[in-house]
């Protein structure tokens, strides 16, 4: 049995995103950060920073959100894969550009504009936001053009790669990031979103993915 712990993280929408595409059977368990539930030792023995998300399988327990979407495709079956080295590799390729570029960029819109400002009540850094408007400017056009040829982000199939994008973009809804200048990505997203995976997803959180 899978079993995946999250909370109102994208890193665990990822995951529980790539579940439901896959078709999996899993377990969703909320941890609560008010509460400390991802620093007591159980949890620690899952992910030994006591971070969110993680899971178990079959008692094994593995973490980090992007190896965690990989191996869900991997025990489906390669849904959202591929046996082929060539796809497996432009469907991991994209994994880490969103994980090592666009990602690390939109998440200092989240850390600023939700973390700081909504949790803590300190005021956003005008120049990190800046920053990362910067950065992003110059990685978006690289997805902009391949949703220009393609349906999704590694061809005419959903992939792991959606699916871990999808999750970062969701960013643009809660933050000042906007992907709106952004003909293809803003048809490709309204896509994922449209997706019963989406609505699966958000089950898991009731009353809406908000943080006001």
């Amino acid at each position: 049995m899978l079993k995946i712990y999250g909370a109102k993280t994208f890193n665990a929408v990822k995951a529980v995103l790539t579940a439901e595409e896959c078709g999996v059977d899993y377990e969703y368990v909320e941890l609560d950060f008010t509460k400390g539930d991802h620093k007591q030792p159980d949890y620690m023995k899952i992910h030994p920073l006591g971070k969110i998300p993680a899971m178990e399988h079959n008692g094994n327990p593995i973490f980090e959100s992007n190896n965690m979407c990989r191996y869900i495709a991997n025990i489906s079956g390669k849904k959202l894969y591929s046996d082929a080295p060539l796809k497996a590799a432009q469907i991991d390729q994209m994994v880490d550009f969103i994980g090592y570029h666009v990602g690390r960029w939109i998440t200092v819109y989240f850390f600023q504009e939700i973390v700081k400002k909504v949790f803590r009540g300190v005021d956003p850094d005008p120049k990190a936001i800046e920053e990362a408007a910067g950065f992003l400017a110059e990685q978006l056009p690289y997805l902009e053009g391949l949703l220009a040829e393609n349906e999704f982000l590694c061809g005419d199939e959903i992939s792991v790669g959606d699916c871990v994008a999808f999750a970062m973009m969701m960013c643009s809804e809660y933050t000042t990031f906007s992907i709106g200048d952004y003909a293809n990505i803003t048809r490709w997203y309204n896509q994922m979103k449209a997706r019963p995976s989406y609505g699966a997803m958000m089950q898991h959180f009731p009353g809406g993915y908000r943080f006001d």
